[in-house]
């Protein structure tokens, strides 16, 4: 859903009449003072009433700079909202570069509440920033703006002074909460030509005109620069909560983007500076933190030479001996990373992040003579890659991909219950670059990979007094299996694991067999022994015979949905269950079958009963979810689908005595 701001299409927009904005900062009006509920959005916990953002750009003896000038409104309407007077700015303060700087400037912020029918302010400066490093190139502004409660209006403004003039922010105008009213002026002289965009799911009104720039440079007589001015609105834009079915949200933030493609020199001629994937690919092979590792044999390479790893013949069982090798050494510290530490402090600590491990892992494959490249990306969490220019700032990771033939097996060493091609549902990003010195790069989608499949068998009986026991044999696979080793490393023991199992399937284990739980593996098996019991009158029994069914809660209970739908992986369910009636009664009522198929395919499954004898009961049950992603037209149909098959998950079946 990206658009390109074009100046002869932008001057063609026309301009929608609202109620007027109060646009003045410094005294809230009485409306918004005694506001307890924004119209727009009843269920809101806060409202930005108003945002402005301006950048403009100045000149010194020596070069371009950037100012930006930012003013924020917001009303807590309720106690959940009072979060967002805690205020995090980042900004660019290179810890090795004077020409890489920002300075965070004239802080200042005011709490406003009323107290007996008076507006009672609170106010504070930038001696109250706190101020941390982010990385090498970052700084972090932390505020929190104090006497803030439920009715509170804040109010907060601040500079960001840049020399860093071919790099300017991406600008939201909406958020999680609802945005009443955002504004946004950019003014770029028009010696750079920048790659203006706009994307979300939220309109903006947008003109571009003309504009002037003045300076003077060492004495000489002012001179006078043209700019291209952006100016952008959005009024009455809608919260965009973050919830378990988006990756990233602010993926569908309305936003401004500018990326730097060409500077117009004095001369008459013009440098292009926009970067190619092929540039940033150099960049990365030549980073000291990076591609200067790629090639150095690991710190364990002689334990590995007395291993026998590199004797194995079999590509996965080498590579997969190799990272349990890893494992066994060092622990994820539990961060994303791009560039790394060097391998004698990790290797000190015992830990790092997943680049740390992931170019050990790089390195050890190369020692057993297995050849391995970085898959460099941006994780779901993080944010998509953008659509129409390359970007070094938006990656933040990488995982390890090692040639198989004609295609890849992808690790990853913080997917630490995951397995050669399993990985985190953060990773499984549809935009993965895999990067090779000497040879072409190529994008991956990530998204094919992941899969969760389990196989469940059920052979039970049924007693006269409505207890149903029996043993449930389950086979899990790729990300299932995953998950069941999640849930098992996090349980205090196995027993604790057996019985949050046994509560959440309403059942008693008596006995429980697995395998695969601790192991790196392709699959975990389970067999269990369980009874189940149902309800009974002299001569009813009702039960329901599901143990372990894939949807007994429909997720989507909103009518309406302005965000997508995003799961983190396809799923393959199948389970079948053969239950044998006590002697003597017989099945009175059945449920219906039922069969559930998006007209895309997208989504099919099935509920099917059938009686292979008198005493005997046979059940299928099938879930197959095929595309991750459904756009909000799909929703309904989702919801209804769901619905379906959660309401059927409490089939009773009616046994009557003969």
């Amino acid at each position: 859903m990206k658009k390109r701001l074009t100046l002869i299409a932008l001057l063609a927009l026309s301009w929608t009449t609202f109620e007027a904005q109060n646009l003045k900062f410094g005294k809230p009006t009485d409306e918004e003072m005694t506001m307890t509920v924004y119209q727009e959005d009843p269920d809101a916990v806060a409202v930005i009433l108003c945002q402005l953002t301006n950048v403009s750009y100045t000149m010194d003896s020596y070069d371009f700079l950037v100012d930006y000038e930012v003013k924020t409104r917001i009303k807590i309407l309720k106690e959940e909202g009072k979060k967002y007077a805690n205020i995090s700015i980042p900004y660019i303060f290179n810890s090795k570069e004077n020409y890489s700087q920002e300075t965070f400037e004239n802080f200042k912020a005011t709490a406003y509440n009323l107290e007996n029918g008076k507006v009672k302010k609170t106010k504070i400066g930038q001696e109250k920033i706190h101020s941390e490093r982010i990385d090498e190139y970052y700084m972090l502004a932390k505020i929190a703006i104090p006497q803030v409660q439920v009715g509170t209006v804040i109010e907060y403004e601040y500079k960001l002074h840049s020399n860093v003039y071919n790099h300017i922010y991406d600008w939201y105008a909406s958020a999680e909460i609802p945005v009443a009213y955002a504004n946004y002026r950019l003014d770029i002289p028009a010696v750079f030509l920048f790659n203006v965009g706009y994307s979300g799911l939220q309109q903006l009104q947008n003109t571009v005109t003309a504009g002037s720039l003045f300076y003077k440079i060492d004495g000489d007589k002012q001179k006078k620069c043209i700019t291209n001015v952006y100016n952008c609105t959005g009024r009455n834009l809608k919260g965009l909560k973050k919830d378990d079915f988006v990756w990233n949200v602010r993926d569908y933030f309305t936003k401004i983007t500018a990326e730097l493609q060409r500077i117009n020199l004095a001369d008459g001629n013009s440098r292009d500076v926009k970067k190619t994937w092929e540039q940033i690919d150099e960049i990365l092979f030549d980073h000291p933190d990076f591609g200067q590792h790629l090639y150095k044999h690991s710190k364990y390479r002689e334990e590995l030479a007395a291993s026998g790893i590199s004797e194995m013949t079999d590509l996965k069982e080498k590579v997969a001996a190799t990272y349990k090798f890893l494992r066994q050494r060092l622990a994820w510290n539990g961060e994303y990373e791009l560039t790394i530490k060097p391998a004698s402090e990790i290797v000190k600590k015992g830990n790092g992040s997943n680049a740390d491990l992931n170019m050990m892992l790089i390195n050890m494959l190369g020692d057993v003579g297995v050849k391995a490249y970085p898959a460099v990306m941006s994780t779901r969490r993080h944010g998509r890659l953008p659509q129409t220019y390359p970007t070094l700032d938006k990656l933040n990771t990488f995982i390890v991909a090692v040639p198989y033939g004609s295609s890849w097996i992808y690790l990853d060493a913080s997917s630490i219950d995951g397995y050669l091609n399993v990985l985190s549902a953060n990773l499984y990003t549809e935009k993965a670059r895999i990067i090779q010195k000497g040879k072409p790069s190529q994008w991956v989608d990530l998204q094919k990979i992941g899969n969760a499949q389990s196989q469940i068998a059920i052979n039970a009986t049924l007693s006269s007094n409505g207890e149903m026991k029996g043993e449930l044999k389950t086979f899990y696979g790729g990300n299932a299996a995953a998950n069941e080793r999640e849930a098992f490393r996090e349980a205090a023991d196995s027993a604790a694991f057996i019985a949050e199992k046994a509560s959440h399937n309403g059942i008693k284990i008596t006995q429980c067999k697995m395998e695969g739980h601790r192991d790196f593996s392709p699959n975990v098996t389970e067999v269990i022994d369980f009874t189940k019991q149902g309800d009974t009158t002299d001569d009813h029994i009702y039960i329901n015979p599901f143990i372990e069914i894939p949807i007994t809660k429909n997720p989507f209970t909103e009518k309406e949905r302005l965000l997508p739908v995003e799961f983190p992986y396809k799923e393959n369910y199948n389970m079948t269950l053969l239950l044998t009636l006590p002697e003597g009664w017989q099945l009175e009522e059945k449920p219906e079958n039922i069969r559930i198929t998006a007209a895309d395919k997208s989504v099919t499954g099935h509920l099917l009963y059938d009686t292979i004898d008198e005493r005997t009961v046979s059940i299928t049950c099938q879930f197959r979810l095929n595309n991750l992603c459904f756009e909000k037209e799909q929703y309904d149909m989702l919801r209804q689908l769901f619905e379906q098959f959660a309401n059927r998950s409490k089939d009773m079946l009616v046994i009557k005595k003969k």
